[in-house]
């Protein structure tokens, strides 16, 4: 079934206010104008939170209706044979347009590694455990060698995105795994670091959202989300529908990770 972006019905709000939860990390300012009022209109309250614990509580509880999370915890509800939530949108590049987000290895600009393989025990910059971008390609590409990720290289948290090529530039970490959106970005980046590898099969976040959601209300919702236009300066550009086709070589290699990863 194709989904086109027709202008749906006038704003009906929703009969049982919905909730929806957002990793603010991922950049979508449902507490900022136009969103806001939107929102609050359709009858959807917001809670942005970089507690990832407490999200992960959430999602595993079912307690938000709509939530946009990183796309390796909803591979971790459908590895769980948790089915509550169903894909709704996902992020795009903003220069392809692709669902498609390779992640770019990056060290300093004279660091002489030239791949993964020569980077045995160096500390590693990464944001978190649910990272698409700088916890799984790593993790996957080793895998693929036989190795382990925390045996392989000393995992640090650091800033998100360019946070992380800060911590490269710094000499905070010799290495960490951005977006190559995220690198392309800001053109000093390739002035001071390179990249040395890439994992290209990773993809964006994604909104989820519960089954039973007012029907109106979802293609109002998904209306605004796939026009909305980000700043250039996000992470991610525009939202597509989801479709489980173009995320599937990826949910694969998820798979091929030690259980509980």
């Amino acid at each position: 079934m194709s989904i086109t972006a027709t202008a749906p019905e006038p704003t009906q709000t929703s009969k049982k206010p919905l909730y929806f939860l957002l990793d603010r990390n991922l950049g979508l300012p449902a507490d900022q104008e136009p969103w806001q009022s939107f929102l609050t209109e359709l009858g959807i309250r917001t809670d942005a939170s970089t507690d990832l614990v407490d999200i992960d509580k959430q999602i595993a509880d079912s307690s938000p209706d709509i939530a946009f999370i990183p796309i390796a915890d909803y591979h971790r509800l459908l590895a769980r044979g948790n089915n509550y939530y169903h894909g709704f949108v996902i992020a795009s590049s903003k220069f392809t347009g692709s669902v498609d987000l390779p992640s770019v290895l990056v060290v300093g600009k004279d660091d002489p590694a030239k791949s993964l393989d020569e980077l045995e025990g160096a500390t590693y910059g990464y944001i978190n455990k649910s990272c698409s971008s700088s916890y799984f390609p790593p993790a996957i590409m080793l895998q693929k060698k036989g190795r382990e990720l925390d045996q392989f290289l000393k995992i640090k948290p650091v800033k998100a995105w360019q946070g992380q090529l800060d911590a490269v530039i710094s000499g905070e970490v010799r290495a960490t795994m951005v977006p190559e959106d995220v690198w392309r970005t800001t053109p000093d980046n390739a002035k001071h670091t390179k990249v040395i590898d890439r994992y290209d099969t990773a993809k964006p976040a994604m909104i989820v959202a519960r089954e039973g959601i007012d029907d109106n209300v979802r293609k109002q919702l998904l209306y605004r989300l796939i026009e909305w236009s980000p700043k250039w300066e996000a992470v991610y550009g525009p939202f597509k529908p989801y479709l489980l086709a173009e995320v599937f070589s990826f949910f694969h290699d998820l798979d091929a990770l030690p259980l509980g990863f």
